[in-house]
Order: C-alpha cells, then sequence, then structure tokens
C-alpha cells in the first residue's frame, strides 16, 4: 500500500517545490524587514530597525539581488533546464544545498545589519557559496545535455556574472567601499537578473502562447536576444568605463527592442486566460522601465543632472521582474503539482499588488510634495508584503502537498 509523503519529503522531491518555498521564505522576511524601516523613518518606530551598521541601500539591494530574486531563479532553471536540452535532472542535494544556502544567507544577512560586519560578510558567503553550488548544478546539465540551446547559455553566463557581482559586494563590505558595493549591484542589474529574465521571456512567453491560443505564430528570433543581452553588457561596461553621456543611446535601443517584442509576443487570445496576459503585462514593464532609464540619462547628458530618481530601477525591479515572477512562478506550481493550468484568485490578487506596487514606487520618485512622496513610498511597501503575503497563503501549501494527480515530483 503506498504511504502518503511527509510535508518534507513533499518539498523536497522537485527543485521547484524546494526554491520556491524557500524564496517566498527570503522575500516575506527581507520585505517585512524593509517596511519596516521605511515606517521607522517617519513615525520613528521601530526603532531597531533605524540602527543599522551599513547604508540601507546597501542592505536592501543585498536581499533583492543576491538571496531573493536568485532564489526564484533557481527553483525555475532547475527545473526548465533538463527540459530545455533534454539533459539530466538536478540532483537533490544540490537544490536542496542551493535553497538551503539562499535562506541562511537571506537570515544571516538581517541579522547583520544590526549587528556589524561579521554577520553581514557571513550573509553574503552563503549567498556566494549558493550562487556557486547553483551554477555548478546548471553546467552540470548543460554539458550533458544532447543539446545546447541559446537561452541556457545565457542564463548560466548571467548566473556566472551575479557570482562576480556578489564576490565584488563582499570584497566592498569587508574594504569598506561604496565604489565597490555600487559596482557590484549595477554588475549584478545588468549583467546578471536583466539577461536572465530577458532570456526565460524571449524562450517562455511565445511558447506559453502558441500552447495556448490557436493559430499563434511564436516569434523569438535569436537576433534579437543577441541584441539585448549585446546591449545590456554594453551597458554595464560603458556605465563602468564612466561613460555616462553615451548610456542615453543604449537605453533607448533597449527600450524600442523590448517594446518590440512587447507587441510582437501579446496576443488578444489571451483575454480570459490570466496564466498568459499576466506575462504580456508583467513584460510590458520592461520598455516602461528603458524608457525611463533613457530619460533619466538624457537628462544628465544635457543638464548633468539626474531626473526621476530610482523611477527607472524600481519600474524594472518591481514591475518586470515582479511581475514575471509572479506569473511565470505561478504557472510552473500550478503545471508541476498536478493541478489545472490557471490563475487562482489568490495569485491574481498577487499579480494587481506588485503592478500597484510598481506605478506608486514610480510615482514617488516623479512626485515633489513630502505628503505624496511618503504616502507613495510606503503604500509602495504594504501593497509589496500584502501582495506576496496572500500569495504565499494560497500557494505555500502546494509545495508541502503531494501532486494532485498522484504523479512523482
Amino acid at each position: 500500500m503506498a504511504t502518503t509523503p511527509s510535508r518534507l519529503e513533499a518539498l523536497t522531491a522537485a527543485p521547484h517545490r524546494t526554491l520556491f518555498f524557500c524564496g517566498t521564505l527570503n522575500l516575506l522576511g527581507s520585505s517585512a524587514w524593509w517596511l519596516a524601516h521605511l515606517v521607522a523613518r517617519y513615525t520613528g518606530f521601530p526603532l531597531f530597525t533605524l540602527d543599522l551598521a551599513i547604508a540601507p541601500i546597501w542592505a536592501h539591494s543585498f536581499l533583492i539581488l543576491f538571496t531573493v530574486l536568485p532564489t526564484f531563479i533557481f527553483g525555475f532553471l532547475f527545473t526548465t533546464f533538463p527540459r530545455w536540452m533534454n539533459g539530466p535532472e538536478v540532483p537533490r542535494p544540490a537544490y536542496i544545498a542551493t535553497a538551503t544556502l539562499q535562506v541562511a544567507a537571506t537570515f544571516a544577512w538581517l541579522a547583520g545589519v544590526h549587528n556589524g560586519t561579521a554577520l553581514q560578510l557571513a550573509g553574503a558567503a552563503l549567498a556566494l557559496a549558493a550562487l556557486v553550488v547553483g551554477l555548478v548544478a546548471l553546467l552540470r546539465v548543460l554539458i550533458d545535455a544532447r543539446q545546447v540551446v541559446s537561452h541556457a547559455v545565457v542564463a548560466a553566463t548571467g548566473l556566472a556574472v551575479g557570482i562576480v557581482s556578489l564576490a565584488g559586494f563582499g570584497y566592498g563590505l569587508y574594504v569598506g567601499s561604496d565604489f565597490a558595493l555600487h559596482f557590484a549591484v549595477r554588475s549584478a542589474l545588468w549583467g546578471f537578473l536583466l539577461p536572465v529574465f530577458f532570456a526565460v521571456c524571449h524562450r517562455m512567453i511565445p511558447f506559453f502562447s502558441q500552447n495556448a491560443i490557436p493559430g499563434y505564430v511564436a516569434w523569438r528570433p535569436l537576433w534579437i536576444l543577441i541584441a539585448v543581452v549585446g546591449l545590456a553588457y554594453a551597458r554595464l561596461l560603458l556605465g563602468t568605463a564612466g561613460a555616462l553621456d553615451s548610456l542615453v543611446f543604449l537605453d533607448v535601443a533597449l527600450a524600442i527592442l523590448a517594446a518590440t517584442c512587447a507587441v510582437r509576443w501579446t496576443s488578444l487570445g489571451a483575454r480570459g486566460n490570466p496564466l498568459l496576459w499576466t506575462l504580456y503585462a508583467g513584460f510590458a514593464w520592461l520598455p516602461i522601465a528603458m524608457a525611463l532609464q533613457a530619460g533619466r540619462d538624457a537628462s544628465f547628458a544635457l543638464t548633468g543632472a539626474w531626473a526621476l530618481g530610482r523611477a527607472p530601477i524600481h519600474a524594472l525591479g518591481i514591475g518586470f521582474f515582479g511581475g514575471m515572477l509572479v506569473a511565470m512562478v505561478t504557472r510552473v506550481t500550478m503545471g508541476h503539482s498536478g493541478r489545472p493550468l490557471r490563475m487562482g484568485p489568490a495569485a491574481l490578487a498577487c499579480f494587481a499588488g506588485v503592478e500597484l506596487a510598481a506605478v506608486a514606487r514610480v510615482g514617488s520618485e516623479i512626485a515633489t510634495a513630502p505628503g505624496a512622496i511618503r504616502n507613495l513610498l510606503l503604500g509602495s511597501a504594504v501593497l509589496w508584503l500584502l501582495a506576496f503575503g496572500i500569495w504565499s497563503f494560497g500557494h505555500g501549501g502546494i509545495y508541502l502537498a503531494p501532486r494532485a494527480d498522484g504523479k512523482p515530483g
């Protein structure tokens, strides 16, 4: 007689279960801490969240760039790499180690930002170990695969850049260099996360659309993948070299290419299918973010002053990365749990909340009245945390239960 697996057995039965569950823990813990810090800025409570051993921007950036998003990225790539390339599955010890290290890194870092450099360095080292273990596991799939696809190469390259970026961040912590920290954050954003997210979108949005919409013709030419990723790396190199006046041309090109993809991939046939149209809506933030970035860079080139504050980065981070995370992770979760491929109320509410959080956060950088800035900033953080809280309540149990169809995994 078959026995029902324990929750731990169910949680570790497949990489997406382990990584998505741990990614949710990282996200909720990091977001709750950041909201508490923002509230304390305006109210003085809870006071301890203002007593930081590192500048808030670096504390927040580390969590989002090096623990929260990478945990979800590995959950997705560990699942798709073997399918993209007809390769071997990622072994259980590798994905359990990656997830465990990322959770340990997150909470070591949260303790370290209030207690000194030693714990911060421990958090950075744990996150670095997670990235290395994860990349090695993916490279083994790639090397042993029957075929190699360009999207896997882009993703693996991006992860390698992420490792270098995180090592640079750790160095910046150790020597107390804001320049090194700034470079690490910039390289992680443009050389790691943007190429990986775009490669996944280029591969999966046309694929999902073709499977769901009769007559849909998938459009994913290799040249546009190469162009977008190449421009992202060119932007990183030129920015590092200090050629800031030239960035506007790269950002305009990226905005045009991203808008072209958004138009070509979007189909009205997705109406009534939120699991599909949320992919389109999430991706639409990429051309918006690049257009905002182009405007910011044009302002600097013409006047020597940066306009729009951090609006472009949050359009990219909350709108694009956050929106695509909800849409992609929900699809994988439902599809690999033996449940119908549809987006339920919890996931749809989460997506709507993330979209509103992106609008509010971008608006807080454009607004000029102190009261409006405060309300938009806090509103964005509340919406983000509330949205993912609802999402976690609706989906967390899925990772702890066996597949609904009785199949393994």
